[in-house]
Formats: structure tokens, C-alpha cells, sequence
């Protein structure tokens, strides 16, 4: 079907060889070559449409209308040119939309953008509220700001400032689980408050600075000051307007982490950082951020004694495991996880887990091992870290993939250079990288039977993290 760009037209749908709109007649290709095709969404003041491109075979594409009040159309317009070509000198970048064209036809303003298959962060985290589980955490939010501050930096360096970061406005492509940027520069006409003569007042609220709301001014640090706020939305699942604290002049964030949440304080001295009020008291550029991100040591001292029941379904004891995890002998916690696990479901004598076994697992003793795991590694190891890992590779539970299955062992440090490790060949170190542990299971529980870690082991790690979403870990 065609879609008619007429934000008036009653009936927008049409015949896929429509020239004109059967409804009100407007001409349904822009340039004679961009056909929409459904609507992909809308603000206050834009229209945004999947499309092809039919000089290019049709290629898919975004088309991006813009609806502004006749009284600003002149200095729309003069902007729209402006923001354009900057958008143009950005050249191309792996993390942001490719701009094919930016035109005026029928008095409206078109943007046409590359189209990116993928979620954005906010349609991710209502998934996760809706499927049970807690917002980002730890390691995983490490790993969003890493990859976004290395986007920043490089608009920041060719002079461009986005002015409205939110999850809304960071997708996830579905290819290979990047974080996209998208709606720069020209968007900003289409999401601001108002336009003004000295520029643009842009930005959203709760996520962009004063500095940005209140005079329309913008920095490097309004964009580090909205990541800081975006990431407080994925720690607390809560947007940055309600996590505001009137009497301080902050975001809270700390007061409304899930229960039982961890933010380690390198991390949080660093979203502090973000979120200063002061421009000058925040970060100036997002290389500063990384550099503090990359230097945030790991905290190797024993946690406190965990004060929390070992409970079991079976009549499991895990004092053994705790103890071996508190004292770091993280080789021994990992062979001492695999023979709980057996001994769970009665499987000792055939050494190893079947599929009906994982898919009877009581949840009680797996939520054990598993937050024994991470409490005692400080958020680094576990069975529900290595399951945010393999999502933000592009895994789905229950769904076999080779390809995120290899990315992920890359991430987890199981595999190096394209070659898998060998498990005699695991260092079983805090200092290597999170999700690496536990493991026993995906090499056969460590008997010898199968030594190699790689592809044997990739339906094992699928059937245990399709375990942890079952039980919402």
C-alpha cells in the first residue's frame, strides 16, 4: 500500500501503483521517486513514514514531513537548509541514520533518511517492565554509555550538538544490536517547544538542561547533561521528570532504584557528574566521560558476608558455594555451581542437564545460584548478566543464532580472535570481562567431555538463558 502525506487526507491508504491519492489527490511519490508506506510515527509538529526509494530498486527509507505554524515558515525553513547541510558535512557513521535528501515540496518540509530495522531503548524498556524483568543494570548500562559517548564525541567534533537525547531517540538495530542515534538537527524543528529569533529552544522535558529550556542555548555538555538523564530513565525505569527532588534541585535517581538494585560508585559518581546543574560543573566533552568510564577500577574486596536465606526447593545446600564465592575461587564456585545444579535434579551420575531438566529447574534454587553469582562479583558474574549480555547482541530466548552467539562469547571473553577458548585455558579472574562466569554448563560441566567452549556449548547458554527469562531473573 501507499500512504498519502496529506496530514488532512481522510483516507490515506492506497493502491501500491497509485501516482495521486484516490481521496484528496495529492501526489503520493516526492520527487517522483520517495513513496511512503505506513506511518511509522508522529509529534507535534512531524510525520515520520517508512518508505522506498523506486530509483533505487526500492530501497527502504524514511521520510520525514514536518508541520509547522505559518508564521514560523520562513525561519523553519532558513533552519531546516542550515541544520541540513551540517547533517550533510557529518559524512557517514556506522551509529547514525545516513541523510539521502532534504527537500520543500507543496510548502512542506521532507527530510529522507536511511531506515534503520530496530527498537528504541524506550520500547525496550517497556518490553522488559511488561515481560517482568528489571531495568538495565551494571555492566549492560556501562555498555550503553560507552557506545554512545563514542558517537557524541564524534558529532561534537564536526561542530553538531543533537539537543534531544532520550531513549526514545537511541534505537537498537536488530542486525547487530548497535546503538543508533537518530532524529539530529533538522528533527530538532520538529520536537521543540518553539522557535524563537536567536534559535531553536529544543529539547524535552526532564531530559534536556535549564541552560537549553530556559534560553535555548545548547553545549556539549546539554548532550552529556540528556545522556546522564536517559540513563537514570533505564537504572530507575522512571522518566527524569518524576525523579526530580525540588528541595535539592536533582534528579534522585538513587531513591528510586528497583529494590535490590546496584549501581557501583564509580558509575554513580560519573551520572552525578552528567546531571550536574551547573554547565561548567558537568563534563565538557563526552572523551572526558570515557576516559573516566575506562579508568573506573574493579572493586576486588570481598563483599560483606551475604545476609540473605540459601533457599531451595529441593533441600539444597549452598553454604559450600557461598563460602567459595565469598573468598574469590571463583574456578572452584564455577565446578561447585555445576555439581548444585545436578544435584538439584537428581542427575549426578549422568553428569549433565537435559532439556527437560532446564525447562523443570525450580526458579527458588536458580535465583539462588544466581544471585550468589552477582553479589559476590559485585554485578560482574551471573546467569542474569550473561542474559542481558546475549539480548544486547540481538539474542532472543529460545531462539538459536550463530551469529549473536559468537559476538557474544566475544563479549563474555570466551572467544579471542575468532577462535574459541578452551576451558583449561579461562583465567577465572574478576579482572576478566562480565558474564564470563558461570560457564560449566556450555563446555559439558567442565568434565573433559567436551573441552571446547564454542559451538557445543551454544545451545546449552540459549536453554539457560531462556531459564532466566522464565524466571524473571
Amino acid at each position: 500500500m501507499s500512504h498519502c502525506l496529506n496530514p488532512d487526507c481522510s483516507k490515506p491508504l492506497n493502491p501500491d501503483d497509485a501516482k495521486f491519492c484516490l481521496a484528496c489527490g495529492t501526489k503520493l511519490l516526492l520527487k517522483d521517486r520517495y513513496r511512503a508506506l505506513k506511518p511509522l510515527g508522529r509529534g507535534g509538529y512531524s510525520r515520520t513514514f517508512e518508505a522506498v526509494d523506486q530509483h533505487r530498486l526500492n530501497h527502504p527509507c524514511v521520510i520525514k514531513l514536518f508541520l509547522l505554524p505559518p508564521e514560523q515558515d520562513q525561519k523553519a525553513t532558513e533552519l531546516f537548509n542550515q541544520e541540513a547541510v551540517r547533517l550533510y558535512e557529518l559524512g557517514k557513521h556506522d551509529q547514525i541514520p545516513e541523510l539521502y535528501a532534504h527537500f520543500e515540496q507543496d510548502s512542506r518540509l521532507y527530510l529522507v533518511q536511511e531506515f534503520i530495522d530496530g527498537q528504541t531503548l524506550l520500547d525496550e524498556l517497556e518490553d522488559r517492565g511488561e515481560a517482568g524483568s528489571s531495568p538495565y543494570q551494571g555492566e549492560q548500562i556501562r555498555g550503553i554509555l560507552a557506545d554512545l559517548l563514542s558517537v557524541l564525541q564524534f558529532i561534537h567534533d564536526k561542530g553538531v550538538i543533537h539537543r534531544d537525547i532520550k531513549p526514545a531517540n537511541i534505537m537498537r538495530r536488530h542486525s547487530d544490536g548497535k546503538l543508533i542515534l537518530i532524529d539530529f538537527g533538522v528533527a530538532k524543528l520538529a520536537t521543540g517547544t518553539c522557535l524563537v529569533a536567536q534559535g531553536t529552544l529544543i529539547g524535552t522535558l526532564g531530559y534536556a538542561p535549564t541552560e537549553q529550556l530556559q534560553s535555548g542555548k545548547a553545549y556539549c555538555a546539554s548532550d552529556l547533561y540528556a545522556l546522564g538523564a536517559t540513563i537514570a530513565h533505564l537504572l530507575t525505569g522512571m522518566p527524569p521528570f518524576n525523579l526530580f527532588n525540588p528541595l535539592e534541585g536533582c534528579l534522585a535517581w538513587r531513591e528510586h532504584l528497583p529494590l535490590g538494585a546496584k549501581v557501583d560508585p564509580q558509575l554513580g559518581e560519573i551520572l552525578d557528574k552528567l546531571l550536574k546543574n551547573l554547565v561548567k560543573e558537568r563534563y565538557q566533552s563526552a572523551l572526558e566521560v570515557l576516559e573516566d568510564l575506562n579508568s573506573a577500577p574493579i572493586d576486588h574486596s570481598p563483599p560483606q558476608a551475604l545476609d540473605v536465606p540459601l533457599e531451595s526447593e529441593r533441600g539444597i545446600d549452598y553454604t559450600k558455594l557461598r563460602d567459595l564465592l565469598a573468598a574469590g575461587k571463583w574456578k572452584e564456585a564455577d565446578e561447585e555451581t555445576r555439581q548444585k545444579m545436578l544435584e538439584v535434579m537428581a542427575q549426578q551420575e549422568r553428569g549433565y542437564l537435559d532439556n527437560e531438566d532446564i525447562e523443570k529447574f525450580p526458579c527458588k534454587d536458580f535465583q539462588t545460584i544466581n544471585e550468589l553469582w552477582r553479589y559476590f562479583s559485585r554485578d560482574r558474574f551471573g546467569f542474569s548478566v550473561q542474559k542481558r549480555i546475549w539480548m544486547d547482541q540481538g539474542g532472543k530466548p529460545g531462539v538459536y543464532d550463530s551469529n549473536v552467539y559468537e559476538k557474544f562469547g566475544d563479549k563474555v571473553g570466551w572467544r579471542v580472535n575468532d577462535n574459541w577458548k578452551l576451558y583449561s585455558q579461562l583465567n577465572f579472574s574478576l579482572n576478566d570481562p562480565p558474564g564470563h562466569l558461570p560457564l560449566g554448563l556450555s563446555i559439558g560441566w567442565g568434565t573433559g567431555a567436551i573441552e571446547l567452549i564454542g559451538v557445543e556449548g551454544a545451545v546449552e547458554v540459549d536453554r539457560l538463558l531462556s531459564l532466566v527469562e522464565a524466571c524473571q531473573l
